[in-house]
């Protein structure tokens, strides 16, 4: 025999199981949450790389950085030239 308190302890569980299966089956709802999770990495990782960069900048550990953002927005300047 099982003990009633265990046994009303097992249903909870088991209730909590069949909705984490219902909610975890939903395909678009997955998908959703992996989309939004993977965005957030890479805004993530770029902001930390862009902060790094621009902290390394100011201390002048890496003075070429600012020759590339200046060769970067000329070349940019020049293509939106072009579009307009």
């Amino acid at each position: 025999m099982i003990d009633p308190e265990l046994k009303t302890h097992l249903e909870n569980i088991e209730k909590e199981i069949i909705i984490l299966r219902k909610s975890m089956t939903a395909f678009s709802l997955v998908f959703m949450r992996g989309t939004v999770n993977g965005a957030g990495y890479i805004v993530g990782a770029a902001l930390v790389l862009t902060l790094i960069g621009w902290v390394l900048n100011i201390i002048g550990i890496i003075p070429a950085f600012t020759q590339g953002v200046t060769e970067f927005r000329a070349s940019v300047d020049r293509i939106g030239g072009t579009v307009r």
